[in-house]
């Protein structure tokens, strides 16, 4: 192999695994992991809850009221067994973020279950 040829195909290795690093470092997961707890009564309605939080309408009204766009809300909904809970763990960007998102959670989870259940925040919630 002559000389150049090898010089272009270690440059050539160099920009990929720089690339590859530029890349991963600019698209890393959130930063903040914000955990809300939420009371559901009745607790049969348990289901019906975690569906409409996990619905794509609830993350376009959280968006509307937070700003944080439904795709970078990382949001994970399930509920807890043998109680009347859910548990979700929003990834934002920022703590600032995560507080925003946990003081709108719960307003807007009742206004999206209208009178079919009620909602309220529980003990052991981290903003």
């Amino acid at each position: 192999m002559n000389r150049k040829a090898v010089v272009a195909v270690v440059v050539a290795l160099i920009a990929l695994v720089g690339g590859y690093l530029v890349f991963k470092h600019a698209h890393s997961g959130p930063a903040v992991t914000a955990t809300i707890r939420v009371s559901v009564t009745p607790p049969e309605q348990l289901d019906f809850v975690v569906a409409k939080a996990n619905s794509t309408f609830f993350k376009y009204l959280m968006f509307k009221k937070t700003g944080i766009k439904a795709a970078a809300q990382h949001l994970v909904v399930k509920p807890m067994p043998g109680s009347g809970l859910l548990e979700a763990t929003i990834g934002v960007m920022t703590s600032d973020e995560g507080k925003k998102y946990t003081d709108n959670f719960v307003a807007t989870l009742q206004d999206a279950c209208e009178k079919q259940a009620q909602v309220a925040l529980a003990p052991g919630s981290v903003p």
